[in-house]
């Protein structure tokens, strides 16, 4: 008996293993190597290093050590980077100009702390004074919570987007500009399916128009 649970247990400890990956098509300036606790199939969770390295260089950049993380693994080979489809496929890292300076930024998967357990990111950006990227609670926030994963950047319109539901009836999506180098709200729209009128939906659409919000409701067909 003693013998079968060894095994068993050794089979555990061999299924979810620490693993390690490096990652070099993040993007033309930096290579990511990610250090996690442990991957079971397409699953990686539990504490993680990020090393970042810029290109053509052997030695880290920065070093990023994170208490959790949770994030698929594309064919069960290697983590997706800079891929947002909401509460799907979501990356391990991304890296992008999320405040439209012209330089990338780097999110870091931090666990499944978003909206229905989502992924959930830590976001830094880079310093031109420092020369290092530099954690933003502000943008942070948009990729925590009640948000469903991490933002989406428009680099045509230059702003932030964000996704969010409750069940299968409500969505929002709100978009951010950057100001000062923090998102700043200027639109919001929420369909609620929720109401009386079962065969249409109530469009709530809220825009920052100046320093005023301006808020419009219409009510449009249910789609079949």
């Amino acid at each position: 008996m003693n013998k079968v649970i060894f095994v068993i247990l050794l089979l555990s400890v061999t299924a979810f293993a620490q693993r390690n990956f490096v990652i070099k098509n993040a993007s033309q300036n930096y290579d990511v190597k990610i250090e996690v606790a442990g991957c079971d199939n397409d699953i990686c969770k539990g504490k993680v290093e990020y090393t970042i390295y810029k290109k053509g260089e052997n030695k880290p950049s920065q070093i990023f050590n994170l208490a959790d993380s949770g994030f698929l693994l594309k064919d069960n080979e290697f983590p997706s980077i800079n891929i947002t489809r909401l509460y799907d496929e979501q990356s391990a890292v991304n890296l992008g100009d999320f405040n439209f300076d012209g330089m990338e930024d780097l999110a870091l998967n931090d666990g499944r702390n978003g909206g229905y357990g989502g992924a959930s990111y830590q976001v830094y950006l880079f310093s031109p004074q420092s020369k290092k990227f530099i954690r933003s609670q502000s943008f942070t926030n948009l990729a925590q919570g009640i948000y469903l994963g991490m933002f989406e950047v428009d680099n045509k319109r230059k702003v932030l987007r964000t996704f969010s539901k409750s069940g299968c009836c409500w969505h929002q999506t709100q978009e951010f500009q950057v100001v000062a180098n923090r998102p700043k709200k200027v639109l919001e729209v929420t369909e609620d399916a929720t109401i009386s009128d079962e065969t249409k939906i109530a469009v709530t659409t809220k825009k920052l128009v100046g320093r005023k919000w301006r808020t419009s409701v219409k009510k449009v067909k249910r789609e079949q």
